[in-house]
This record gives C-alpha cells, structure tokens and sequence, in this order.
C-alpha cells in the first residue's frame, strides 16, 4: 500500500495521459472522446497501486499484458468518475513529468460537465487534442 503522498508522486511520475478523439455512430454528432491514464511497471508495484487507488474509490483494470507484442504489466484507469477522484486527490498548480495534466484535467471536466456532447465541446476538444 501507498500513501496518499506516494500515490500523488505515482501518478504524477509514472501515469501517462490517453486522450484520443475516434468516430463513432453512437453520438449526434459523430465523434467522442476515449480519456484514461495508463501505468506501467512490475506486478507487485501496479497492484499495489491499485489497492491505494481504491481508498480513493477509484476503479481501475490491471492486465499482465499489455498486447502481444508488448507482454510487459499495465494498469489502465478509465471512466469520467474515476478520473475525476484521481483529479480531486491531486493537488492544483502540480504538473506532471510528460506534461499534459492540465489539459487532462479540463478534458475531464468536460465530460463530467456533458460538454463534449455539443459540436463547441467538440471543437474545443478537437483544439486541445491540438488537431485544429
């Protein structure tokens, strides 16, 4: 188990931002958002994560591997609530190794917000993704 300190250097460190934009039928207006966090590492240490995240109440999906071509442990945390306790853990001003947790956090926002559900939330996504 970690701390809640640990944990916030974790995924400030370790944890990379999925943000992709793909087509889909589903939706109005054609397209939505995929938002999620990815860590890598050993077995021991992403389970050992994944029971620290759950005192947050966050939800998370362990896999031993990746793909096939890449059979190395992940863990994947996804669904707009779960980030948005990951989010509510970290403190503000705070930005991560890769860069990018700031954009994460107004995606985030957005979805909890039901803003990417409009053609402005869209294009708003589509300039923070940096495609227009």
């Amino acid at each position: 188990m970690y701390s809640k300190d640990m944990l916030v250097g974790i995924l400030l460190s370790c944890a990379k931002v999925q943000f992709k934009i793909i087509r889909t039928d589903e939706l109005k207006i054609g397209y939505k958002p995929i938002v999620g966090l990815s860590i890598r590492g050993t077995a021991k240490f992403l389970n050992g994560v994944q029971r620290s995240l759950l005192h947050w109440g966050v939800y998370s999906s362990y896999h031993n591997e990746e793909s096939s071509s890449r059979p190395k442990p992940i863990l994947y945390i996804s669904g707009a609530m779960n980030l948005k306790r990951v989010i509510q853990n970290i403190p503000e001003g705070l930005e991560s190794r890769q860069g990018g947790w700031t954009k994460f956090n107004t995606v985030v926002e957005m979805l909890m917000n039901k803003e990417h559900l409009t053609q402005k939330g869209l294009d708003k996504l589509l300039e923070l993704k940096g495609v227009i």
